[in-house]
């Protein structure tokens, strides 16, 4: 007996004033076995901060310790009504997901923003993406620059992204609606990537965990040379941000691991994984675009 098929994406519900939503996954461990998990999402919370910073750390990876994130998860935390979190154990729940913007004309001052804005300044400096957005990170009246961060746990289902960044775009039309300053030029993208390595250990090595443990696979040089260097995405809707995008490219992370330590994050796999950033530049109507496509 196949698995019923998936339910259509829930539309957004508001309780008071926080919103709540709720979708259903499907997990199959066999044909005839099906457990359900319900997804709800809400604004983010104060109780929230340890969950989204983890998240933020997670996303920035071996340079998360160059940011402030304390002050960067206060200040999501501080946007009660714009972004999204998605928690499976109710309102009081751990964030496995966040999204949110933030606006570089009210936040650019905080310290953890100027400290991110920094951040992407000097990774892109030497790069053509730098050059266009060093205007546009300076700021000026006729340009308005949203930042966009997202994670979620690594086994987390990628169906939960596109209603959370539909429901983004509605908050802020109706913020724009109201007459507030969130009428923007450009979305700019943070998120991460990663490539795959020749491992330094054995597909059967005792060194790895038993679950990571391979039967060795035969690869020809051909399929071994196409395959090294390339981009692999954390986030499968990152292809579809990438296609919208003025300007866009991934870079080593300058706290980058040794080599070796790529085999810590393989997984069921014979490579090694070494993870990498990425940022995206959009357009406002890139992104409406990006959106509508997910």
């Amino acid at each position: 007996m196949s698995p019923p098929p998936p339910p259509p994406p829930p539309k957004k519900q508001k309780k008071s004033k926080k919103r709540a939503q709720t979708s259903e996954s499907s997990s199959s461990e066999s044909d005839s076995e099906i457990i359900p998990i319900d997804f709800e999402f809400f604004d983010p919370q104060p109780q929230d901060f340890h969950g989204i910073k983890t998240l933020l750390r997670q996303l920035f990876d071996a340079d998360s310790p160059l940011l402030d994130l304390s002050s960067l998860t206060d200040t999501i935390i501080s946007q009660s009504l714009l972004g999204t979190t998605v928690k499976v154990d109710g309102r009081d729940g751990d964030p496995f997901f966040f999204l949110t913007v933030l606006n570089l004309r009210l936040c650019g001052e905080v310290e953890g923003v100027k400290g991110l804005v920094g951040y992407v300044r000097s990774v892109t400096e030497s790069t053509g993406l730098g050059g266009v957005l060093a205007p546009l990170l300076s700021g000026g009246d006729e340009v308005n620059v949203a930042v966009v961060l997202s994670e979620r746990l690594i086994n987390m289902p990628a169906d939960i992204s596109p209603p959370a960044y539909r429901m983004l775009l509605e908050e802020i039309q109706a913020a724009v609606e109201d007459n507030e300053p969130y009428n923007f030029t450009h979305y700019l993208l943070l998120s991460k990537s990663y490539k795959e390595i020749e491992s330094t250990l054995p597909p059967t090595s005792p060194e790895l965990p038993a679950q990571k443990r391979l039967k060795p696979t035969k690869k020809s040089k051909k399929e071994k040379k196409r395959e090294e260097g390339k981009i692999f995405d954390f986030h499968p809707e990152d292809a579809t941000f990438q296609k919208h995008s003025i300007d866009g490219m991934v870079y080593a992370y300058k706290n980058e691991p040794p080599p070796e330590m790529a085999d810590s994050k393989r997984a069921f796999q014979e490579v090694g994984v070494v993870a990498c950033g990425r940022v995206m530049l959009m357009s406002k109507e890139g992104f409406e675009r990006a959106v509508g496509e997910l």
